[in-house]
């Protein structure tokens, strides 16, 4: 028997692991292992089962396992642990899809119609399909594959490669450089280099003698230049006829204005041929010079269809999460990577290396920490995205990620103090490279939350306090009158100043912010005011007595949001700086919320905390409501 999955082929007869027809160099124990689960790939193994099924006469430890576990990973290619998925907690599982089989004379022709190991993309790799099947009926064609950075343009050209070859056309990979100085027809020399090593024939070896120029990176013009994109282009079209070529010509926004000039008179050239060309680009960062005139008319050709990759939906990256972590996602988990990363497949993949995503992955909690520590090789993606930026975009949308995710235009122009125009064309630049989105009603946001989180932690501590400050005594002269309407934004701007900021001033915001957040039913905000206020007061003065009453509101909050122990902790919290600044109402407040929270085995503090209120309350005469419902709370016990 032989299993066949992706590229390769596990053949039984002859106890070998084979990549396209060549064998595998692989320990015996790592092919027991790759046979033992693909034959029982409909289901889990667990370790102890493989420890019994292959060192069933020797004892070994589960590190063994482990250790044959990525060896066989490393032979099958799986880094990404997609097709060898380990199973948190049991054992692991074979997600590869298998074909059974005999040996055949050329084995490598077989090859499944899916890669496990390539998660959503269905639409577009349909619409390819498409357009790889008329290529091989002989209508070829040219596709354009479009996206930001990292949102899976050229692995998705390489999915259809592989599919390619399982056809038996010939695939030919190419791409174009962004360093300067690099020769002209690059791209192309590789494409005919890569031909050539496929086949050594007298028609090949012409091709070379006519296509010199083009190898050596000299500039043709005129009747040369027709002659030798004419020798190029027939040489294809005469060898797709023996067997389908597909051709994929990588970040073709980089490429230099000869080799779109040669790809240009290809495309319409081999509209008849058995020839399919898959270019993948940045449609942010189409080039400004004379090649866009050329990418241009190359997007417009008849036989040029147009596929845009957008960010995965929640489906899919709760897919990739099983995929790579093994275990099903929550749903809470999934929308934060959602959130975070817009969907983009590079930002997933390197948010799942992060120890937030680690520990979301064990843990069954339902709410996750906005915060994380980025990996410095996400943080450089992202840096990379927005060197495409000037400097005054970069700077602006700096001062955008100090006022959060989201932000409107004239805010932004009341803290930049910049003309409406100069904004809107540096917004419009980030607008075009999809770092913000602009929604209908004017406003704007980011649209990953980790370039906004990138742009926030490249600043400074002290720069981060400066800019807060500067916004919210902005925004407080602005709003004037107005200024409590809007005091939970400017709340978070002046505690995040401190200590450069007016702290009687943010501790006041903070409190307005909880207790209108109280009304509205929005107790998690409340909480949230009332912890700013309460961290405001411990870096500064210690004897405010509003710190009592500050800590009674958060626990009210608490309770109010469901959080009963916490609560109770509050309650207890707050009697404590009632009694040190000796406010008597606040701490029978304290006292009776404690109680009414009280378990059984808080009894007896529940009722010295209330005896102790009555004892405080018998020396104020206005508090008889509240003397009463203490000695009523004395009554329950």
């Amino acid at each position: 028997m032989v299993y066949r999955f992706a590229d390769f082929e596990l053949d039984e007869q002859r106890f070998e692991l084979r990549s396209g027809g060549a064998k595998v160099a692989v320990q015996p124990k790592v092919l027991d292992v790759l046979f033992y689960l693909v034959r029982m790939r409909d289901r889990v193994v667990l370790k102890r089962e493989l420890l019994d099924a292959v060192w069933a006469d020797v004892v070994v430890s589960e590190a063994s396992v482990s250790r044959v576990i990525m060896e066989a990973r490393r032979a099958i290619g799986d880094d990404l642990q997609q097709v060898i998925v380990t199973v948190r907690g049991r054992g692991f599982r074979f997600a590869g899809q298998v074909t059974e089989g005999e040996r055949s004379a050329s084995p490598a022709v077989a090859a499944p119609a899916n890669d496990p190991s390539f998660v959503g993309r269905q639409a577009p790799l349909a619409a390819l399909g498409v357009r790889l099947e008329e290529a091989l009926a002989g209508r070829g064609s040219i596709v354009w594959l479009s996206g930001e950075a990292g949102i899976g343009k050229t692995r998705t050209a390489l999915e259809l490669v592989r599919r390619a070859r399982s056809r038996g056309a010939v695939t030919l990979e190419t791409h174009a450089h962004e360093t300067p100085g690099t020769p002209p027809f690059w791209p192309w020399a590789r494409i005919i280099q890569s031909f050539a090593a496929l086949r050594n024939d007298p028609q090949t070896r012409q091709l070379f003698d006519s296509a010199a120029p083009l190898l050596a990176g000299e500039a043709v013009s005129g009747p040369e230049q027709f002659a030798l994109f004419d020798v190029v282009t027939r040489f294809f079209q005469s060898a797709s006829l023996a067997r389908p070529i597909v051709i994929v010509f990588d970040d073709v926004h980089w490429a230099d204005e000869a080799s779109l000039q040669l790809l240009q008179f290809f495309a319409r050239e081999v509209r008849s041929a058995a020839i399919l060309i898959v270019c993948t680009y940045r449609d942010a960062s189409l080039p400004a010079d004379s090649r866009a005139r050329i990418m241009g008319g190359l997007l417009r050709e008849s036989s040029s269809v147009s596929v845009p990759l957008r960010g995965m939906g929640l489906d899919e990256i709760h897919h990739l999460v099983e995929v790579i972590g093994g275990v099903a996602p929550s749903s809470a988990f999934t929308k934060a990577l959602f959130e975070r990363s817009g969907g983009n497949p590079l930002y997933l993949h390197q948010l799942l290396k992060t120890e937030w995503a680690e520990h979301a992955l064990t843990t069954t909690a339902h709410e996750l920490a906005s915060s994380m520590d980025l990996q410095q090789g996400l943080i450089e993606s992202i840096c990379r995205h927005l060197d495409s930026l000037s400097e005054g975009a970069r700077e602006l949308l700096t001062m955008a990620a100090v006022l959060g995710r989201e932000f409107q235009l004239a805010k932004l122009g009341i803290v930049s103090h910049l003309s409406a125009d100069v904004l809107t064309d540096r917004l419009d630049e980030a607008v075009r490279v999809r770092v913000l989105v602009r929604s209908k009603d004017g406003s704007y946001r980011f649209a990953h939350v980790l370039v906004r989180d990138v742009l926030y932690k490249k600043l400074s501590t002290a720069e981060r306090i400066a800019r807060h400050r500067g916004i919210g005594e902005k925004l407080l002269a602005h709003y004037g009158d107005a200024a409590s309407a809007h005091a939970g934004e400017l709340a978070d701007h002046f505690t995040r100043a401190l200590p450069g900021a007016d702290a009687a001033m943010a501790i006041d915001l903070a409190i307005r912010a909880a207790e209108q957040a109280s009304k509205l039913g929005q107790h998690r905000e409340a909480v949230r005011h009332w912890q700013q206020a309460a961290q405001v007061f411990a870096m500064t003065s210690e004897d405010d007595p509003r710190r009592a009453s500050v800590e009674l509101g958060r626990a009210r909050s608490l309770q109010a949001a469901g959080h009963l122990a916490e609560a109770r902790e509050a309650f207890l919290d707050a009697a404590v700086l009632a009694r040190t600044f000796d406010r008597s109402a606040l701490l029978a407040e304290a006292a009776l919320g404690f109680a009414a929270l009280g378990v059984d085995d808080t009894a007896a503090p529940r009722r010295a905390l209330l005896e102790e209120a009555m004892g405080r309350l018998a020396g104020v005469p206005d508090e008889l409501a509240l003397k009463t419902l203490v000695e009523v709370a004395l009554a329950r016990g």
